[in-house]
């Protein structure tokens, strides 16, 4: 049970006011009947509640400030015993300075058991109240914290595989450049001024903030240009996005380490042109992406594992999602199809 579930401030307090109404019209009736006299019994039934008020006041005063309501469950007991002798003690002490006599001493004894017992359930069961409050405001402090905790690890997570994704590309086009430099002087230009624009659209994006595919997807063609200036005409990509996609939400920046991948093992070793293509429709209210490219079984075999890219994607949806089947791999004659299926909230 979580705090928001409790009842609210005001419905406790009707339901206590409404409880002392009802306990206190019993307690009346049952002195009337021992001793048949109306006024004593409301004056009796008034000074108990006034005593038993005072002596759940200290327990909720003694639970607030000491921080814990005295944890031992023997110590807290005897509190309790020590709660309701000093009720009893002060209805004796009250009542005899109202009446005197003989005949009251005797009337008072014969429903001293009657007054434990009801001093003890009242006690007891507010107690046990406000220690049910205390303990669920604990456990939803520490959930809570458990959650900060979880939510910090998962995000410096995040910005760890973000970090690693960036300089992965980088060093690729900064390579790149480096070769063109001297050969083809044009083209280094024009892929530093598209890495730069690129660079400049990926700082802006916020980490734990979801975008639009459309605005994801005009990143992704601003990367594609770049690798069309490394690999010339032997990249082309196809893009077949249904319109009801381009508004729907998924984590920035996750299709060009996908699409990196797709280039790595589609176009390396390879010098036909190769088409890549980026598919993306709505199944289940779920934004599902299909991107394919050829592959070379002989070349993939020689590199490691599916691409570093993917790796580092299935990690990332999982710690956003908490869910391990939103990536899919699938290798069927010579054709490599990477499947990502983003939840809509």
């Amino acid at each position: 049970m979580t705090v928001d579930k409790l009842p609210t401030r005001m419905q406790l307090i009707a339901a206590l006011i409404s409880w002392f109404i009802i306990w206190w019209g019993l307690q009346c009736f049952v002195i009337f009947q021992i001793f048949n006299n109306i006024n004593f019994a409301f004056i009796d039934a008034s000074i108990s509640l006034g005593l038993t008020l005072i002596g759940i006041s200290i327990i909720y005063f003694v639970q607030k400030y000491s921080g814990s309501y005295i944890n031992n469950y023997g110590t807290r007991f005897f509190f309790i015993i020590a709660i309701i002798a000093g009720i009893i003690f002060s209805e004796r002490l009250i009542l005899t300075g109202l009446y005197s006599g003989s005949d009251f001493e005797t009337m008072f004894n014969t429903t001293i058991t009657i007054r434990l017992v009801a001093a003890f359930l009242q006690i007891t069961f507010f107690s046990a109240v406000l220690w049910f409050l205390y303990f669920v405001k604990v456990q939803n402090e520490k959930n809570s914290l458990k959650f900060d905790a979880e939510t910090t690890l998962r995000q410096a997570e995040l910005i760890k595989l973000r970090q690693q994704l960036q300089p992965h590309f980088l060093f690729n086009s900064l390579n790149s450049i480096n070769a063109l430099v001297v050969s083809e002087p044009q083209q280094a230009r024009k892929m530093i001024q598209n890495l730069s624009d690129f660079l400049r659209g990926t700082l802006k994006k916020d980490e734990n903030k979801n975008v639009p595919f459309s605005e994801e997807i005009n990143l992704l063609k601003l990367y594609l240009e770049i690798e069309k200036v490394r690999f010339g005409h032997r990249l082309a990509v196809n893009f077949n996005i249904s319109e009801d996609t381009l508004n729907l939400k998924l984590p920035p920046l996750l299709l060009q380490p996908i699409v990196e991948n797709a280039v790595k093992f589609g176009l390396y070793n390879v010098l036909n042109q190769v088409e890549i293509s980026v598919n993306a429709h709505v199944k289940n209210n779920l934004l599902a992406i299909v991107i394919t490219n050829p592959f070379d079984e002989s070349t993939a075999q020689s590199m490691k594992g599916e691409g570093f890219g993917l790796s580092l994607i299935q990690k990332r949806l999982h710690l956003i999602y908490h869910r391990t089947d939103l990536l899919v791999i699938e290798k069927n004659n010579s054709i490599f199809t990477t499947i990502i299926l983003i939840p809509q909230a």
